[in-house]
């Protein structure tokens, strides 16, 4: 238990942490000058004697994304021992809500954050941002909800006071107001509450078997939607079998367009994405703008990320949805820490990838098609990205921009997050 180290344990585990950085980053210092990382070193070593176990990992955690990129991490919500407060969080267009929560609160699913222990919820989104490892800013949108339900870190972070019973407060959908005591557990083994149950709403395409690489032909509107998760084989499938299966389908069925979902994709083996992207280039049915449509968002990272620039570069696709995740060009192919004394696990980013051309410094792919979900839309079950896809008609917007969309110069809008709202 990290909770059980002494300070010379711990100092281990730093100087550890330094030297395993330096020797297996592709370039520790591309985002942080040795100085400052360094100064940082020496504060947090004579820190360590008055800190608490769970104080010194968030630290360890601040120094691991001050290198600068999202592969070099040591990922906070699979650190052994850490509670959980009983509910999730999402970040939607207009600002934090729960999207879960413990059954005996079911009424405040759907409700917007307003405060946890006294701290206003945009203050304590902000304290998230110095210990979350990231390629750009989507990747605060994505990881930040997660850590405000992790009472370690809420603690380290100067949010709440002490690690236990917490006070969170929201506004309902009628507008009330009300203060929930949440007591942290060990794990969360119940199923919560969503907002969807209250409305009795289906489950998004999206949502479901998001663990898993899936696709159907969705009849009514002409449309084979792949639900592409992961850049991996499946113990039962090949993943190259599965897209052989995905193209008999768009062979054999009604089809105006196909649609790859990789908004939730966290990467893989980015070799295994070959056969899709010499598939989509021989599909003629399909390879045509306004009927190739690849979802993108802040869960597109990793191998999925050099999917996505081999659709822009290969493809006639038109991508919906947000921002990645991830950059074009970004460091990746990551080797495993383990801390000798804590056993606390982090990675580091070995290659830079220079995927997409080397003049290309954007901070991701900007959605040819912007579609932010809204807590609303995901109450009542919908999907505005898709929506989008399917109100979308071919010819209806010129396509003279896309095919040189990698190397245009790149407008002031791209480097802008759509509709970046308060908390």
């Amino acid at each position: 238990m990290v909770g059980s180290l002494t300070s010379e344990q711990w100092r281990e585990d730093l100087h550890e942490l330094v030297a395993a950085l330096g020797r297996e980053h592709r370039d520790l210092y591309h985002a942080v000058s040795p100085q400052a990382f360094h100064a940082a070193v020496r504060a947090l070593d004579a820190r360590i004697p008055f800190l608490a176990g769970h104080e010194i990992v968030i630290a360890l955690a601040h120094l691991t994304a001050m290198v600068g990129d999202g592969h070099t991490v040591l990922r906070l919500t699979d650190v052994p021992g850490f509670q959980r407060y009983p509910l999730t969080l999402y970040h939607y267009s207009d600002g934090l809500f729960v999207r879960a929560i413990a059954r005996d609160h079911a009424f405040a699913a759907g409700a917007r954050l307003l405060s946890i222990g006294g701290t206003p919820a945009a203050e304590a989104y902000e304290a998230m941002r110095p210990v979350i490892s990231r390629d750009n800013e989507m990747g605060v949108r994505a990881q930040a909800p997660g850590l405000l339900a992790i009472p370690e870190v809420l603690h380290a972070r100067g949010v709440i006071a002490d690690l236990g019973r917490t006070t969170f407060e929201f506004e309902l959908r009628g507008g009330d107001r009300v203060a929930l005591g949440l007591e942290p557990r060990d794990r969360l083994s119940e199923n919560l509450a969503d907002a969807r149950e209250a409305t009795k709403s289906p489950v998004p395409l999206w949502l479901r078997d998001s663990a898993k690489n899936w696709g159907t032909h969705l009849a009514e509107t002409r449309t084979v939607y792949v639900a592409f998760n992961q850049v991996r084989d499946h113990p039962e499938e090949r993943l190259a079998s599965f897209f052989e299966r995905m193209f008999a389908i768009v062979a054999a069925e009604a089809c105006d367009r196909l649609v790859l979902d990789i908004r939730a994709n966290g990467g893989g083996n980015m070799c295994l994405n070959q056969p899709l992207v010499h598939g989509l280039i021989r599909c003629d049915a399909v390879n045509q703008w306004g009927r190739l449509f690849a979802i993108i968002g802040r869960g597109t990272f990793s191998a999925a990320m050099n999917l996505a620039v081999d659709l822009e570069r290969h493809t006639r696709v038109l991508f919906v949805g947000e921002p990645t995740g991830s950059s074009p060009n970004h460091y990746g192919e990551t080797t495993e820490i383990i801390l000798p004394e804590s056993h606390v696990r982090l990675s580091a980013s070995a290659l830079w990838w220079q995927y997409s051309d080397p003049t290309d410094d954007r901070p991701w792919i900007a959605p040819d098609l912007p579609a932010r979900l809204s807590s609303e839309e995901d109450a009542a079950g919908r999907d505005p990205a898709l929506e989008v896809i399917i109100r979308y008609q071919p010819g209806s917007a010129t396509h003279e921009e896309y095919p040189n969309r990698l190397m245009r110069q790149l407008r002031r809008e791209d480097l802008l997050l759509p509709g970046t709202d308060s908390i």
